[in-house]
């Protein structure tokens, strides 16, 4: 039997693999989604990825990094052309500025601490799922939703092509760290046939006569004061799977 981490990569990849026209082999997909939650809901940050606490905070010395070290890291545990896996790690006071996932499915998993997540979905952009429309796009409308604080108690997040498809991600009280689950990965050169790239945007005022819900943002550059460093892997022996799932 495999370790926790090898069963969520293959549950991911099983979850998400598509067919030539890029449509899930597997229908039932909102059983396979019960199912990698609660595999993600057993995982211990320590045991299977390398992650630990130190006072009540990840070990990779967040509080300690220099003044122009990066806000957030990224841990890569896995990728293909199906999902990308990893673990992005917030320094105290540190965000995710508001950005995209076109055509993804995604899943999030908070390991450590508390985070803030204002998550937003397209609207007025008919079959955008299938098409470069958003991204294509200087300015979308967009529904925008509560805040949603969520901790290691709570069951993973979620996002799909149409739902909470643009969010931003902040922490409350001081560090933490998330598995973030895509599907397909970002593509930026279009490598697997299809350009994914992720935007950035911007909240800009209501987009609508009256509804403060239908939000107007506009596409920005990424912010100067974001940027990931990366972090090795540490957790159960894995590679077997890169050759398994190439």
């Amino acid at each position: 039997m495999g370790s926790r981490i090898e069963n969520v990569i293959r549950t991911a990849v099983h979850t998400f693999a598509t067919k030539s026209n890029g449509s899930l082999v597997n229908t039932n997909i909102n059983h396979n989604l019960n199912v990698l939650r609660q595999l993600l809901s057993e995982i211990c940050p320590a045991e299977d990825l390398g992650l630990s606490r130190n006072s009540g905070q990840p070990r990779f010395s967040l509080s300690l990094f220099p003044s122009r070290t990066a806000p957030v890291s990224y841990m890569e545990i896995f990728e293909n052309q199906t999902v990308s896996i990893g673990v992005f790690i917030l320094k105290d006071g540190a965000s995710i500025p508001l950005h995209d996932h076109v055509g993804m499915h995604g899943v999030l998993k908070v390991l450590y601490g508390t985070l803030n997540v204002q998550s937003y979905s397209p609207v007025d952009l008919p079959a955008q799922t299938n098409s470069h429309s958003m991204q294509q796009s200087q300015y979308i409308k967009a529904r925008r939703f509560p805040v949603s604080c969520i901790s290691e108690k709570d069951s993973p997040a979620m996002l799909s092509p149409s739902d909470h498809n643009l969010h931003t991600i902040g922490t409350v009280g001081g560090s933490a760290s998330f598995l973030d689950i895509l599907a397909p990965p970002y593509d930026p050169d279009g490598t697997c046939g299809k350009i994914r790239d992720c935007y950035y945007y911007a909240d800009v005022g209501e987009g609508g006569p009256c509804n403060s819900e239908i939000r107007l943002l506009k596409r920005t550059s990424c912010p100067s004061s974001f940027w990931c460093d990366s972090l090795a892997y540490c957790g159960p022996d894995i590679k077997h799977l890169h050759h398994e799932f190439h």
